[in-house]
């Protein structure tokens, strides 16, 4: 039985050394002697003394000629079990025996050679001279091809009595090692020791299997890679095995005998790798010493060119894989040892499970030398010495879990106190996740999970998302400071609540304590409320109505205040079906209602600036400009002092062949975020200053004002391009007036100075648009070299019957007139507010009562029919 398991001195390339040298403390060369077979014989090993060689190099020889020259060709063996080392070359096997044995029911032997990784094992009986018997085993043919299928080889042959036979046995391989360890047993005596050898395999694989299956749990529960590296090494390990066995050929692949070709190279230099790769990840040793990891990757790389060779060419690797395994198996355990020393407890168990390994290994090769008595221990001493291997290692790895196990429960024991501790402070830190840090109420993550909470409920899917924004709240930090901003925030942040409260018809955003947050405070000053559904009137109407009541002024520290508020409102389904896009919409409509200065603004495609309509509007506004398809109306003012007419501003408009007239506010912000506005300001320019030259030809000698944007100040070529035009159309740059908004100004201050200053210098003059609704100082304002500012027309429409609009307005002209600058008033809607005006001492007006845009021959006209004098000159006079 010890024969059986030869195969394994190939796993690890120190221990076929080791047996090697054993070996070769073998007794001296006898003549070969013949084997006698009797009745009280049942198993016969061959060894040096009745075993004779001849190499074959060239591999020429016939068995003719073996019988015929065998005299003189043939040398006795010199080690009981014949080793050759690695060799290509064909070996020739001669023994010599007669069966004495009485029995003549008992004449059939089984001459086995435990050591399955011959391509060619034919065996050859002679008698009298002449080959009486031939047969073909090795496993270059297929397992169906032998007599008895069988994992070694094992040939059944029958001999008569007291006759002499010559045996011969031709071997082969492939450059691997050769070996071939012969025996001759009873039929009973082979079966018996078969059955025993049988269990033993069972016993080893299944623990292989068992390692597998249970590591395999490991891998799943732990998710560590390395037992996936130990999966896979014992996964390799077992095709090694049944490779080295015998058993892969006969059970396994016994069709396809080119597979033992590869199986044994790759599933060695695989099971190195995955080894390593184990090792490294189970002992963790890039904390005791980095090369080793550098080293162990290396390995890996030589195994993986190893195996890449084997698959693509057609080169034996034996002699360089079972390097490759010696080296890795005798330098790894240095290093192993080395981490152990620095502490490693899975180093201990390695070192314990390669020792028992060795063990193994060492019994193996006593018993083959006689040193140690043969048994089931000593003859399978390689298999239970890799099962208890595999053993030790995944015992470690269980040891490695439970003490990490160990460690994470003494970390969370300390951690226990901590979290006890910290819990309050996680519910705040929640709570802050939630919730608004300056007015404490849920943020806009707290709102979308409640928005996503109606969105899937199909009997609140219908609900309207308000956002209530305080326009002029910066104000108030600017002139009290942060502090008492919060102050004031606080205060209406309250008020708000409140009228909510009184708001049947609202979702809550949260419910703490029994009690409903109605607001969510998403961002600054910025607020929003889910409204459920409710007609479209009855919305508008509470609204406005909760709009007034935030307007509402209140008292804080002795001075009275008051706040602008504007609301954008999106209602799902129709503007949205998730919270994103609820979000997204109610955003637009409030910035909407803030550029439009409407105290709110529904949602709809047209006021979208980023829908595909207005994508689709680019391209058409450049290919208008390009055909002069845009037009020019011009509003007139007037001068207050004589009633004249002063001069126009120009506007632009575009009347679109399919959706007709597109407001200015609709492709203008368009045309500004991507560049267009650059020749969309120049064609204004230019036909500006045609329409100029034919007012001048015809005596009208009036000023033209034309508004231009934040991106016009930001060409260094703007002036000298408005300079050229001008002059190609004979106009007095005197005569032009450039309208800035307070916005525009302020998006890149010292730029915008710069253009200013030469447009200045150039002799056209500057005017501040939309006066007082912007966030200019005066100490920036009085740096500008402004000639005008215009009065925006929300302080202007209602300036006849509110008082606050009447001292804000008469304040901007007394600080205007102080910087010597002209003050115009756009808005006017009534004669009352025009006459106001002229009383506070307004320069120049413009709105709806004086004319409305109009196009330029419209414009002529008006002009020429408009006679300051029909108007009574009490009135006029105003006093």
């Amino acid at each position: 039985m010890e024969n059986n398991l030869v195969i394994f001195q190939r796993y690890r390339s120190l221990y076929p050394i080791i047996i090697g040298l054993l070996l070769l403390t073998g007794q001296p060369v006898r003549a070969a002697s013949t084997v006698v077979l009797d009745d009280q014989v049942n198993e016969f090993h061959l060894g040096q003394d009745q075993l004779q060689v001849l190499r074959d190099s060239p591999d020429q020889l016939t068995i003719n000629e073996i019988t015929t020259n065998s005299h003189s060709s043939f040398t006795d063996a010199d080690q009981n079990i014949l080793n050759f080392g690695h060799t290509a070359d064909s070996i020739w096997i001669r023994f010599r025996l007669v069966d004495k044995s009485v029995d003549a029911n008992d004449s059939t032997w089984m001459l086995e050679s435990a050591f399955p990784l011959l391509a060619r094992f034919d065996v050859y009986v002679v008698a009298d001279g002449r080959v009486t018997e031939k047969y073909q085993l090795g496993y270059e043919h297929k397992m169906k091809r032998r007599m008895l299928p069988h994992r070694f080889f094992v040939q059944p042959l029958r001999f008569e009595r007291n006759i002499e036979y010559d045996i011969y046995i031709n071997v082969e391989r492939a450059n691997g090692n050769v070996q071939v360890p012969l025996k001759l047993s009873r039929p009973l005596t082979f079966f018996y020791s078969e059955l025993v050898s049988d269990h033993v395999f069972g016993i080893f694989f299944g623990i292989l299997i068992g390692m597998i299956a249970y590591n395999l749990f490991l891998f799943f529960s732990v998710g560590s890679r390395a037992y996936f590296y130990y999966i896979a090494y014992i996964v390799f390990s077992f095709a090694a095995y049944q490779a080295l066995t015998g058993y892969g050929f006969l059970l396994i692949w016994s069709q396809l005998p080119a597979v033992n070709e590869y199986i044994i190279q790759i599933s060695a230099s695989l099971g190195v790798i995955s080894g390593l790769l184990f090792i490294k990840h189970f002992i963790k040793m890039e904390q005791y010493a980095r090369w080793f990891v550098h080293y162990i990757h290396t390995m890996v790389g030589i195994g993986v060119v190893l195996i890449t060779t084997k698959l693509v060419t057609a080169y034996f690797l034996s002699i360089h894989i079972t390097l490759y395994l010696g080296f890795v198996t005798l330098t790894v355990p240095l290093m192993v040892l080395y981490c152990w020393r620095k502490g490693s407890r899975p180093a201990g168990f390695f070192m314990l499970a390669w020792i028992t390994l060795t063990v193994g290994i060492l019994l193996y090769a006593f018993n083959l030398l006689g040193w140690v008595p043969s048994n089931v221990i000593t003859t399978n001493a390689i298999l239970w010495g890799a099962a208890a291997e595999m053993i030790l290692l995944s015992l470690g790895l269980a040891d490695r879990i439970n003490s990490e196990r160990r460690q994470k429960y003494s970390a969370l024991q300390e951690q226990h106190k901590a979290v006890i501790q910290l819990k309050e402070a996680e519910e705040q830190l929640m709570h802050r996740a939630l919730h608004s840090r300056a007015t404490g109420l849920p943020n806009r993550t707290q709102l979308r999970n409640t928005m996503d909470n109606l969105l899937e409920n199909d009997e609140s899917r219908h609900f309207t998302l308000l956002l209530l924004s305080l326009n002029n709240f910066h104000e108030f930090n600017k002139t009290l400071g942060h502090s008492n901003g919060d102050a004031i925030l606080g205060i209406l942040t309250k008020r708000i609540c409140t009228l909510c409260k009184g708001i049947h018809n609202l979702y809550p955003i949260e419910t703490q304590d029994r009690e409903h947050n109605l607001v969510s405070s998403i961002e600054g000053v910025t607020f929003a409320l889910l409204i459920k559904e409710l007609d479209t009137s009855v919305l508008q109407s509470t609204i406005l109505k909760l709009l007034r009541d935030v307007e509402k002024p209140f008292e804080y520290q002795g001075l009275t205040l008051d706040v602008d508020a504007t609301a954008g409102i999106a209602s799902c389904p129709s503007h949205g079906e998730d919270s994103e896009t609820l979000m997204r919409n109610a955003h637009i409509a409030l910035e909407a209602a803030s550029s439009t200065n409407e105290k709110f603004s529904i949602y709809s495609h047209e006021i979208d600036p980023y829908n595909a309509r207005r994508i689709s509007l680019l391209g058409e506004l450049r290919n208008a400009i390009e055909k002069d398809a845009l037009q020019l109306y011009f509003q007139p003012q007037i001068c207050l002092d004589t009633m004249q007419v002063s001069g126009a501003e120009v506007l632009i408009r575009w009347i679109h062949p399919e959706y007709g007239f597109i407001p200015p506010d609709e492709f203008i912000p368009l045309a500004e975020r991507t560049g267009v506005i650059h020749p969309l300001t120049y064609w204004i320019c230019r036909k500006a200053f045609e329409f100029k030259h034919s007012l001048d030809s015809q005596g009208y000698n009036i000023n033209l004002s034309i508004n231009i944007s934040a991106r016009n100040l930001q060409d260094p070529h703007f002036k000298e391009q408005v300079c050229k035009m001008a002059a190609e159309n004979k106009v007095q740059l005197n005569k032009i007036i450039m309208e800035l908004t307070e916005t525009a100004v302020m998006y890149d201050p010292e730029d915008a100075l710069r253009i200013m200053n030469d447009l200045s210098e150039a002799g056209i003059r500057l005017s501040i648009d939309d006066f007082g609704t912007g966030y200019s100082s005066l100490s920036y304002l009085k740096r500008l070299p402004v000639d005008e500012i215009k009065i925006d027309r929300s302080f202007v429409m209602e300036m006849a019957k509110n008082n606050d609009d009447q001292v804000i307005v008469n304040t901007t002209l007394m600080m205007g007139h102080n910087l010597s600058l002209e003050v115009v008033a756009e808005g006017v809607e009534d004669e009352a507010t025009l006459y106001k005006l002229k009383d506070m001492g307004c320069d120049l007006a413009q709105g709806y009562h004086i004319a409305r845009p109009m196009p330029s021959h419209d414009f002529f006209t008006w002009i020429s029919g408009y006679r300051a004098h029909q108007r009574p000159q009490a009135v006029i006079k105003g006093v």
